[in-house]
């Protein structure tokens, strides 16, 4: 099963201002889903783009260290 990591954004708490933050998360889906639906998502918000695809990436990378041990 390959998957693919995507980011999110939504708007976070409400500030001082007129607009709400935004907030970013990573999901991950499998890539031959035409509906990319998540099969995970980190449970905790990002502020940048770039911190929620490496954490996403982490995860990814976590996943593929665990499917290597299991097949040695």
């Amino acid at each position: 099963m390959a998957l693919k990591v995507r980011v999110m954004a939504s708007h976070g708490p409400m500030r001082k201002g007129a607009m709400p933050a935004l907030v970013y998360r990573a999901e991950a889906y499998e890539e031959t889903d035409r509906f990319r639906e998540p099969q995970w998502g980190c449970s905790h918000n990002h502020d940048s783009v770039e911190d929620a695809f490496n954490c996403g990436l982490s995860w990814l990378h976590a996943q593929s260290d665990d499917s290597a041990a299991e097949t040695a």
